[in-house]
């Protein structure tokens, strides 16, 4: 599992200066929880720009706090990697700001650890009137090789920020242009989706602590498995009850929607806790969203064999329905199991890619239409016209009936579907259109 990598633009600066609805403003759409609590963004989240034949990422840090707390610590040890890993650096400042003390230390910190500040630019966030806005004197040494001056909110200056960004980023949209499919890690919060998240990038990628809720905004990386590449999106955790933190329940609501645009999605359990009413709820929320899901159960090496055995029972028990669904036991914390990702991804990449020719369901499907039709529903037997695949990831396939089939008779036609073709793991999409 190795990552893709473009240039990417970092921003830093003090909580509540703006970085969140710059990164916003210049996206082009919601890429970055926004906040008027100091320290919304909790992790280095990352969006994808295009703009001007360029393609780019660009990541909005946490705000720089003189007292951090554990969370930030935890950031801020890695703070130097990401700005030496950066192609440019947006020091973005609140023009409002009077804690000149805080902005010295952002300041120190770029100077000391950046052999080149050349890769410096200074943003002034928050001008909402160009026209009577004048600098602050004590602003003007935070300036490097040159400044912009906006208002993110307003989208005030933002479109010549995006030019200079993209005259100094080298990466062209020619050498970027396959768009990869997604993989979605979702599951309750302290479930272990971030170590997951971390072990397959190789790196500490998100902050991994035990403060429940620590991820809020959704983290993405492109990275490839074996010889196909994907995104793959760490969430915040769906808690079991209803959140009342607007922030929280908002983060919450991010990482199911994720699921519209995954094609997969890694659904991590705590194994001391085993499945419950969430993980189900989760699953098929997969299913409705056509996305196939893959159970991870995490911590398996801290269970007792008898512990095991129950929780295999349980597993067989509540995903009677789901059968098919792979599941993999695994340690993120220490990897082991983890490796076995690339099989299974490679596995189900086979499956969901299966294309099938009309004229071949036609002939399987007439046969068995005849040997074993289905019940009438509501004193009338469908008859089948014709069946075709229309689509692929899932694969999916439209039957054109003269009249409507009984549920145990589409469990029927699923089932056919799977043994034949060996959709062994995957969610199918089939559609009984009369």
């Amino acid at each position: 599992m190795t990552k893709n990598n473009i240039d990417e633009v970092l921003l830093i600066g003090l909580p509540n200066s703006g970085k969140s609805s710059l990164v916003n403003a210049l996206c082009g759409r919601k890429v970055s929880i926004i906040g008027s609590t100091p320290n919304t963004t909790r992790d280095k989240v990352t969006g994808t720009i295009k703009a001007n034949d360029k393609i780019f990422n660009i990541s909005d840090l946490p705000g720089y706090l003189e007292d951090p707390d554990e969370l930030n610590i935890k950031f801020q040890n890695k703070l130097n990697k990401y700005l030496k890993d950066a192609k440019i650096i947006l020091f973005v400042i609140d023009v409002n700001t009077t804690n000149f003390s805080a902005l010295d230390k952002i300041h120190n910190l770029l100077q000391t650890n950046l052999e080149q500040t050349q890769k410096v630019i200074t943003v002034f966030n928050k001008c909402e009137n160009f026209q009577k806005f004048e600098l602050n004197s004590n602003l003007y040494k935070y300036i490097y090789q040159s400044e912009h001056y906006v208002s993110s909110i307003h989208k005030l200056g933002t479109d010549d920020l995006l030019n200079t960004l993209t005259k100094k980023v080298s990466t062209h949209k020619d050498s970027h242009k396959k768009t990869y499919k997604s993989i979605a890690i979702i599951g309750k919060p302290n479930s272990g989706k971030s170590t997951l998240f971390n072990k397959i990038l190789n790196e500490e990628r998100a902050i991994v602590s035990n403060i429940s809720g620590t991820t809020r905004d959704k983290l993405e990386e492109t990275i490839k498995f074996d010889s196909d590449s994907y995104n793959i999106i760490d969430t915040a955790g769906v808690p079991r009850k209803k959140q009342k933190n607007q922030i929280d329940r908002y983060a919450s609501s991010l990482a199911v929607n994720q699921l519209e645009n995954a094609v997969m999605a890694f659904l991590v359990v705590d194994s001391n806790q085993g499945i419950n009413f969430e993980d189900m709820r989760l699953i098929s929320e997969c299913i409705e969203n056509k996305v196939t899901p893959i159970l991870i159960m995490n911590k398996w090496d801290l269970l007792k064999e008898d512990e095991k055995l129950f929780i295999n029972k349980n597993i067989s028990s509540l995903l009677k329905k789901y059968s098919w669904m792979k599941v993999l036991r695994v340690s993120a914390l220490n990897g082991k199991g983890v490796k076995n990702l690339n099989t299974v991804i490679y596995d189900l990449q086979q499956q969901l890619s299966t294309r099938v020719t009309t004229h071949e369901l036609n002939i399987l499907f007439r046969e068995i239409w005849t040997k074993k039709p289905p019940h009438p529903f509501r004193g009338r037997r469908a008859k089948l016209k014709y069946v075709t695949q229309y689509d692929v990831y899932p694969p999916s396939f439209s039957f054109i009936l003269n009249g409507r089939v009984p549920i145990n008779y589409q469990s029927f036609i699923d089932n056919r579907l799977r043994e034949t073709y060996n959709f062994d793991n995957i969610c199918l999409n089939i559609k009984f259109k009369n």
